[in-house]
């Protein structure tokens, strides 16, 4: 999947192109339909559009939405479900007052547009007066077809929603989350050489830093991690590691005890999916006790997935 980052790379794409456009905060099942609805198994390239930052960050940045997906993680997501390319544009105060009549001629400037796929409750535009009616009425005129996709429900028949992921992460609940999205959740990023305190205490760790958001709490999780298609199991502490660095320390970090592993992998990418909840991040009066802790971890989550 290759990257855009404005209109003018569409310019590039050779073919028709068929486009799917919303933010798809963490990637879930509704926005998989959405997505999926651009793979029409005809020549047309699949484009999937999204914004950077949030628009709430513009239109209300008192109270922006917290964010499920970092960008980076996002594109990781995306890629997998096998798109061509992904065109990630600028949300900042001039695109929330372009015109919905505006953004809809921009996209078709620069292609051959075959195909809009969004989900029926999209809005877009300034004061949001862009929907799917008004694009079918658009592509009537400009020569391209809409699909509006219906919201996707659940086993219980209620709405899937990036918002519902939100508060089910927040509470912890990752069966709940999971239902969701359609897989564990996961946080994806660069592994980084830390202070060495791990592999002290003969518990090494991938670490994970500059997390850019915290869609869980903190605390020891039984995890899968993905590390260019290897699969290995672990626990994982997510938090701000109290016991070593006290009081001084507010940045969250990630790290990861993998089992029956022993590779350096600093600067290669990591995928952990928190299957479990263990226990809550604890301040503990010695590294002795951490590490008898730990043990205890290893312990609970190697039974766990046996």
């Amino acid at each position: 999947m290759l990257i855009l980052n404005s209109f003018a790379g569409l310019n590039k794409i050779e073919r028709s192109v068929n486009l799917a456009i919303g933010f798809f905060d963490g990637v879930h099942e509704g926005h998989e339909a959405v997505i999926r609805n651009v793979s029409c198994g005809d020549d047309s390239a699949t484009v999937v559009l999204t914004f950077d930052p949030h628009p709430s960050s513009i239109l209300s940045p008192r109270l922006p939405t917290p964010i499920i997906t970092p960008l980076e993680h996002k594109q990781r997501l995306i890629a997998k479900l096998g798109v061509d390319y992904l065109l990630v544009i600028k949300f900042d105060e001039d695109r929330a007052n372009q015109s919905a009549e505006k953004f809809v001629s921009e996209i078709v400037d620069s292609c051959e547009l075959k195909l809009i796929s969004v989900g029926n409750e999209f809005r877009f535009g300034c004061k949001r007066k862009g929907d799917v009616d008004f694009l079918t009425e658009l592509g009537k005129d400009l020569g391209f077809k809409v699909i509006g996709i219906d919201r996707v429900r659940d086993g219980r028949g209620d709405v899937i929603s990036s918002t519902r992921v939100r508060e089910s992460l927040k509470s912890g609940n990752l069966k709940d989350a999971k239902s969701l999205l359609g897989r564990d959740f996961s946080i994806s990023g660069l592994v980084t050489k830390g202070d060495g305190v791990g592999r002290e205490m003969s518990f090494p760790t991938a670490n994970i830093e500059d997390l850019e958001s915290v869609a869980i709490p903190y605390g020891v999780y039984a995890v899968l991690a993905d590390l260019g298609g290897e699969s290995f199991q672990g626990v994982a502490n997510l938090g701000v590691r109290p016991t070593v660095m006290g009081s001084n320390n507010s940045k969250p970090k990630l790290e990861v005890h993998l089992f029956d592993f022993d590779r350096m992998i600093y600067g290669e990418t990591l995928e952990i999916y928190f299957v479990e909840y263990i226990r809550e991040e604890i301040f503990f009066n010695s590294l002795a006790d951490l590490k008898n802790q730990i043990n205890d971890d290893v312990i609970a989550t190697k039974r766990m997935f046996s």
